[in-house]
């Protein structure tokens, strides 16, 4: 059957955001817009069968385009499969199985390294791990990694009381002290253009964990999350005390119907004003008002924030990083 595949190279256009926006495994992350932002080297294909897309693989490269090496801000890359919800249960294991396993083989034997991260609905990953399963030759490591996802249908329509939300319920005894707290201390939540101020506050939140970040690359940062903002791929919130004081920031990608948290920023000296928080729950029902119905927190993979994350209350999801090294070149 691999005789019918190839893996065709292509450009990051309108044809591949379309292919990306029907497939289950689409991200902002591979749209084409986001990737312009990072300036980086990437390869892009598709996986036909004949003449039939059936899946799009996009790789960040180094810059000899010899290794796949990804980007830290792209959370999910390598495989996105088509929808193939009108094949039954037994030709869609069939399809995925046969087009990975085509893929898998391909990259080993194309690149000397090769870092995917795979979507979190991507759970049948057999034929990487049968790559070389039987001979001596490279074969993929697999690292499980964890995100937490928080279903947003409930805020389609206001909530009479917290107590009403599940969210709320499911939430830590902390956190929804918190919640309560930012209610009676007047902190609101709105949608902000201030990018620039966004940025000083990340570097303010970064330096606080011992991490320095260069006024240029602050200056990038407010650049990219405006032009992602204006092309509607972000929307961007602020928190503020009654005092009218922005305490904390937080931005959001947006796909369909799924929203993704990617930067967020808090200033040191409002750090017990509950806008951390605040700036999460508030905006979930402004997300609802978006179309959005599920918000992926990205990552509890630290034990520096992944429980806070937790503390939402979300569903843990399992995804994959897998990665090839060939050790013999």
């Amino acid at each position: 059957m691999k005789n019918k595949f190839s893996l065709e190279p292509c450009e990051l256009d309108q044809d591949w955001d379309s292919f990306i926006a029907t497939s289950p495994h689409g991200t902002p992350f591979v749209h084409s817009q986001f990737l312009a932002l990072l300036d980086v080297k990437y390869h892009a294909y598709y996986c036909c069968k004949g003449k039939e897309k059936i899946a799009a693989v996009l790789l960040i490269v180094d810059e000899h385009e010899q290794r796949a090496i990804g980007h830290h801000d792209v959370i999910h890359d390598g495989i996105m499969h088509r929808n193939i919800a009108h094949l039954n249960r037994a030709q869609r294991h069939s399809e995925l199985f046969a087009a990975q396993e085509y893929i898998a083989e391909y990259l080993a034997d194309r690149y000397t390294q090769v870092t995917l991260k795979l979507h979190p609905a991507i759970q049948d990953i057999r034929a990487f791990l049968w790559v070389n399963y039987h001979n001596d030759g490279p074969k993929y490591a697999v690292t499980p990694r964890y995100t937490s996802v928080l279903e947003l249908d409930e805020f389609t329509a206001p909530l009479s009381a917290l107590e009403h939300s599940d969210n709320y319920n499911n939430s830590s005894v902390s956190r929804r002290q918190e919640i309560r707290y930012g209610f009676k201390k007047q902190v609101t939540l709105s949608e902000s253009q201030d990018f620039t101020l966004f940025a000083h506050y990340y570097g303010l939140t970064m330096a606080r964990q011992g991490i320095e970040i260069s006024p240029v690359r602050l200056d990038e940062l407010a650049v990219r999350i405006k032009s992602l903002a204006q092309q509607g791929l972000l929307c961007m919130y602020e928190a503020r005390t009654s005092n009218q004081e922005i305490g904390s920031f937080a931005t959001y990608l947006l796909h369909g119907d799924t929203a993704y948290y990617f930067y967020g920023a808090n200033h040191p000296e409002l750090r017990d004003s509950h806008t951390g928080t605040a700036v999460l729950w508030q905006a979930f029902p402004l997300l609802a008002q978006k179309g959005v119905s599920k918000l992926d927190l990205e990552g509890i993979n630290s034990p520096q924030r992944g429980w806070f994350k937790l503390s939402f209350g979300g569903n843990v999801e399992p995804y994959f990083h897998i990665r090839l090294d060939k050790t013999d070149v």
